[in-house]
């Protein structure tokens, strides 16, 4: 009951929180600070009680620890995510989402066996997950340093909170990318507009794909496209067939950079004769 009693009071104070404190880095901080106090507590509990069988010590691992665990993991990547958020605006910043978010699918990726594991609930391996005396006994498994202590975990412990907690982080940058995408739209509803054809869309995308004016050349060509597309409001079509008909063209394959070039050329005559 000690444990339970434990866990009652820090999902009580992390709901104050949540209804206390609006903004991310303010929660964040706050529940960050809880996660730490209530595991030192829990980890002082542990050391002098211990538990009366096996099937508590695999609760408490399994279902107790991990919930503030967890979520010190979660809010450690969200504050750090926060803090590390470029300032170049929101097309950067949605590539940085997508930068983390593909570092998460790597971390999923690498635990797929254990993943397997738990979304089956299976239970036949608990007792060398869960439980201190396994230890040692299977492979080391990489933690990072949110909270460790050799008396005070197992072998999974661990790695099961960053499971659950790269979860909600997963959520927590789609949800970002989002409200950026939604940012975007405004922008593009108040601002800028192609008004130009798809296919001059496309050839200027490939023409500075070519010469290798995003990224230093290495972006993909379809990222651009659904980039510069959302930025610019255009809808989505399928740019791989238009680059196709625009090298199929009987006539002139750069249509919109000659037609662009003339149009440039031209207004720099008419400025420069009225100067004059």
């Amino acid at each position: 009951m000690l444990y339970e009693e434990l866990l009652k009071s820090f999902n009580e104070a992390l709901e104050d929180i949540h209804l206390r404190i609006s903004t991310p880095l303010e929660e964040a901080n706050l529940i960050i600070a809880l996660c730490t106090l209530s595991l030192v507590k829990f980890q002082k509990a542990v050391e002098k009680n211990g538990f009366q069988n096996i099937d508590r010590e695999i609760h408490f691992f399994k279902s107790v620890k991990a919930i503030p665990m967890h979520y010190l993991i979660y809010y450690t990547e969200l504050r750090s995510c926060e803090l590390n958020m470029p300032k170049g605006g929101n097309l950067v910043q949605i590539q940085f989402l997508e930068n983390l978010e593909r570092e998460v699918n790597v971390f999923f990726n690498k635990h797929k066996e254990f993943l397997v594991y738990l979304k089956l609930k299976h239970t036949i391996l608990d007792k060398y997950y869960y439980t201190r005396k396994y230890l040692n006994k299977l492979p080391p498994i990489k933690t990072y340093p949110y909270y460790k202590n050799p008396s005070f975990n197992t072998s999974h412990d661990i790695l099961l909170a960053r499971i659950r907690a790269f979860e909600l982080f997963s959520k927590y940058i789609d949800q970002r990318k989002l409200k950026i995408a939604h940012n975007i739209n405004d922008f593009i509803e108040k601002q800028l507009i192609w008004s130009g054809t798809y296919a001059g869309f496309i050839e200027f995308v490939y023409g500075c794909q070519a010469m290798g004016y995003f990224n230093n050349g290495n972006a993909e060509t379809s990222k651009i496209v659904e980039i510069l597309g959302g930025f610019l409001g255009i809808d989505k079509g399928n740019p791989s067939r238009t680059y196709n008909e625009i090298k199929a063209r009987k006539g002139s394959r750069i249509k919109f950079f000659e037609e662009t070039g003339q149009k440039l050329l031209h207004k720099m005559e008419d400025e420069d004769g009225l100067d004059s």
